[in-house]
């Protein structure tokens, strides 16, 4: 790990307006970049594995779909503002009973009289921001790739590396959107812990 990407954390952090503790700034930055350099080695792997399993020297789109299969879990913002109560027991990976199978009611879109909702939302993370790579990060994101098919001696075009890199990022917005709803100012701390302990983010590590 070379932090490569601080330049690009960077950017990010100011384009989600995360509060950093001033005491942790360069650490928080360095644990930042480790973290998308994890996560891009890792979404490249499992598509470099799925390929060579299927005894392919090139990653094909059908392997991608199935990385995308594979950490399918799409990252449902709770509409909540930054700052305010704390997070659900389902944020740190506990199971919701509103997901349980005995849960079976037919009405899925039931009127809330009480909130005033008409309709619950089904799906989407509502509130979410999704960083628009700049051409830089899309060059560092590319090479990054190349470099981890080159060390699995596995080859890739481009319409793959643009599918791989939709994946990177949408998992890389979940990770952003959830620290910018953090109360406190983010330090390593808190981005460990919050990896560690929900299932969203198994992919980081």
């Amino acid at each position: 790990m070379n932090n490569r990407f601080l330049n690009t954390i960077h950017s990010i952090v100011k384009y989600y307006n995360l509060k950093i503790n001033p005491g942790s700034n360069t650490n928080v930055y360095k644990s930042l970049s480790k973290n998308i350099e994890i996560l891009i080695f890792n979404v490249i792997s499992i598509a470099s594995i799925i390929s060579l399993l299927n005894n392919s020297n090139t990653i094909q789109k059908t392997a991608v779909s199935m990385v995308r299969e594979y950490i399918n879990e799409k990252c449902n913002v709770p509409q909540m503002k930054k700052g305010g109560t704390s997070l659900p027991s389902d944020y740190f990976g506990a199971i919701n009973p509103v997901y349980n199978e005995n849960n079976n009611t037919n009405d899925v879109l039931g009127i809330d009289f009480t909130s005033g909702i008409a309709r619950a939302q089904i799906g989407g993370g509502g509130n979410s921001k999704k960083y628009k790579l700049t051409s830089t990060d899309k060059e560092e994101f590319i090479n990054a790739i190349k470099n981890i098919c080159k060390y699995y001696n596995l080859k890739i075009g481009s319409d793959c590396i643009k599918m791989l890199i939709d994946i990177i990022v949408e998992n890389m917005d979940c990770l952003f959107n959830y620290l910018y709803m953090a109360s406190k100012p983010i330090t390593t701390d808190i981005i460990k812990k919050m990896i560690k302990l929900n299932k969203k983010f198994e992919i980081f590590k």
